[in-house]
């Protein structure tokens, strides 16, 4: 199954749009991330897909999933 993901990160977008900060890719982190980016991901369920984004993008680095959209099988 193919899904897009959008994912953002809470850290960099508190940087810029709350405390009006430049991002200068700190972290290793881009600022494009301020904003919600989408991915393709092919799993086998959207749980899986969450699991695979996780993985990728942990939350403890402040990604957040904003959607999982199933877009073909």
């Amino acid at each position: 199954m193919e899904f897009e993901v959008g994912i953002y990160n809470s850290i960099v977008r508190t940087e810029i749009r709350i405390n009006g900060n430049d991002w200068k890719n700190q972290m290793g982190i881009s600022s494009e991330y301020e904003n919600v980016l989408y991915f393709p991901v092919r799993a086998n369920s959207k749980e899986h897909a969450k699991q695979i984004v996780e993985k990728e993008w942990p939350s403890k680095s402040g990604f957040v999933i904003d959607c999982i959209i199933l877009v073909g099988d």
